[in-house]
């Protein structure tokens, strides 16, 4: 009964996480062969993107706009370890 409660008690934490949201400009970073996609937000702050995440191919298109993007985690094991992991996105400006 005791492991019972406990799942679900990790479920519930996990399923009510805020979506992290962030509003900035897309760019790259790094040179040839090493580049990343990141954003800078408007008081400065500069996340990687994660190539791991769904919407990566559209995000390099749309290096040099601003967007808001909304991320609900960060990777936490191997290349991409700190990086966001981008779920959707808005361009907000052309």
């Amino acid at each position: 009964m005791l492991t019972l409660i406990l799942i679900y008690g990790c479920y519930l934490v996990s399923s009510t996480q805020d979506s992290l949201s962030i509003k900035g400009k897309i760019y790259v970073t790094g040179n040839e062969p090493f580049t990343e996609l990141a954003i800078q937000s408007d008081d400065g702050k500069v996340y990687f993107i994660s190539k791991n995440s769904p919407v990566y191919k559209k995000l390099w298109e749309n290096q040099g706009r601003i967007v808001i993007l909304e991320s609900g985690e960060f990777e936490t094991k191997g290349k991409e370890k700190g990086k966001i992991l981008v779920k959707s996105f808005k361009v907000l400006s052309k």
